[in-house]
């Protein structure tokens, strides 16, 4: 069992990695200015967030694994290549797509942090990790209303 939770928080941790780096970007270059100034709030709390799974990754015995962090972050920087519509200037798709992927992120790390509620292990802080859970919904429910706030942007010419 060490080696399926060993590998199951390494893969979040690898998510978290690329994740950390995404909200930073949001944080600084979304098109929305109310974005940008909530999505920075955030930032801090992701970070302890992070710090927080590789404390528990340390209850367990287990490390974050570069072979697993790096090419997350690299594949999180790759996707920003795509192209969305416009070659000179800033998207409004890319201010909906970020955001999508955000609510995204947010939403597999509560299923992480829940999930790890229900491991039969003692070494888990059960507290810890109800916070955790219960502070992802709170960020999840933000990025949401953002989220939807962005809808106008898809008729934008």
């Amino acid at each position: 069992m060490t080696n399926v939770i060993t590998t199951y928080l390494q893969d979040h941790h690898a998510g978290s990695a690329a994740g950390v780096d995404v909200f930073r970007r949001v944080a600084e270059g979304h098109g929305d200015p109310e974005v940008r100034e909530q999505v920075e709030r955030l930032v801090p709390e992701i970070a302890r967030d992070q710090t927080s799974l590789e404390d528990i990754m340390a209850m367990v015995g287990a490390k974050p694994a570069l072979y697993k962090d790096l090419p997350a972050k690299a594949g999180e920087k790759l996707a920003r290549l795509k192209p969305n519509e416009r070659i000179k200037e800033r998207s409004p798709l890319s201010d909906i797509e970020e955001l999508e992927g955000l609510v995204a992120a947010v939403h597999v790390k509560g299923l992480g942090w829940r999930l790890l509620l229900e491991v039969p292990d003692e070494r888990l802080d059960k507290g810890l990790l109800q916070n955790l859970y219960q502070r992802a919904q709170d960020q999840e429910k933000t990025l949401e209303s953002l989220r939807l706030g962005q809808a106008k942007k898809l008729t934008e010419s």
